[in-house]
């Protein structure tokens, strides 16, 4: 691939027909004087920073990120059942008496 870009860039650069033509005295034509021109030129102005090459990557996919927030190792709610079978099952006398609190 870059032996492609290479040899294209070498017939394109400075060469205004891709060869270099001269005049009839032997002479760099004035065509191509303004080629070499120009391309010094976008060379001097062409500057490659942290964005063009950002997006010269092309797509990258978004990944989640993990929540920072505390997990908690059982429901609430599912802990509360649990005493209260456990209570039920330990004391069941006590419990008919104490069921219309819970």
């Amino acid at each position: 691939e870059s032996s492609v870009v290479d040899k294209l860039l070498q017939n394109s650069l400075d060469r205004a027909y891709g060869k270099q033509v001269l005049t009839w005295q032997g002479e760099i034509s004035a065509v191509s004087q303004d080629a070499i021109r120009d391309t010094a030129l976008a060379q001097s102005r062409t500057v490659i920073d942290e964005w063009d090459q950002e997006f010269d990557k092309g797509k990258v996919k978004k990944m989640k990120k993990m929540k920072q927030e505390r997990r908690r190792d059982t429901n609430p709610f599912q802990k509360l059942q649990n005493k209260r079978n456990f209570w039920l099952m330990s004391h069941p006398a006590k419990m008919a008496s104490l069921g219309h609190r819970l």
